[in-house]
C-alpha cells in the first residue's frame, strides 16, 4: 500500500514515519503528494485537492482520502484490526477529527522540534531506499 503525504510538511512526515515504526512488515511504501510518480497514482484525485490530506492508494489500485483510507490503512498495520472496525464504525466522528487535525497542521508543524522533522525525514528516506517505485507497480 502506497501512503501519500505533504513532503514539505513537518507534522506529515513524523506522523508517517510513526506509522512506518509500527510497520513491521513494510507494507506501507511511503511518497510524498510532490513527487512527479506521485502526481500520476493520484490522477483521480482533483490536482487542488491532493494537498488538503493524506491519501493510501491499496493494492487494488484505490485511492482513498483522509479519514475514509484510515481503515485500510490501519489493517496493515500489526494489531490494528480493532481500531480500523472502530474507524469504520465512527467514520463521521473519524472525518471530523481528521479535518480538525488537518486544518491545524501549519500550527502543529511549527511548533514541532527539527530534531523529530530531520528524524522523520531520515525515516522516510531509508524506507524508500531499495524499495520498487510505486509507478513501476501501475
Amino acid at each position: 500500500m502506497t501512503i501519500f503525504y505533504d513532503g514539505d510538511c513537518g507534522f506529515c512526515k513524523v506522523c508517517v514515519a510513526l506509522l512506518l515504526l509500527w510497520d513491521r512488515r513494510q507494507r506501507l511504501r511511503p511518497l510524498p503528494i510532490q513527487d512527479p510518480g506521485a502526481q500520476q497514482l493520484l490522477a483521480s484525485v482533483p490536482e487542488g485537492e491532493r494537498l488538503l490530506s493524506a491519501h493510501v492508494r491499496t493494492q487494488r489500485g484505490e485511492v482513498l482520502s483522509g479519514a475514509d483510507g484510515a481503515p485500510a490503512l490501519l489493517r496493515q498495520l500489526p494489531g490494528a484490526r480493532p481500531l480500523a472496525l472502530l474507524t469504520v464504525a465512527t467514520m463521521p466522528l473519524a472525518r471530523l477529527v481528521y479535518r480538525l487535525v488537518t486544518g491545524a497542521r501549519p500550527a502543529i508543524g511549527s511548533i514541532l522540534p527539527a530534531a523529530w522533522c530531520n528524524w522523520a525525514t531520515g525515516l522516510i528516506a531509508e524506507r524508500r531506499r531499495g524499495m520498487t517505485p510505486p509507478t513501476e507497480t501501475l
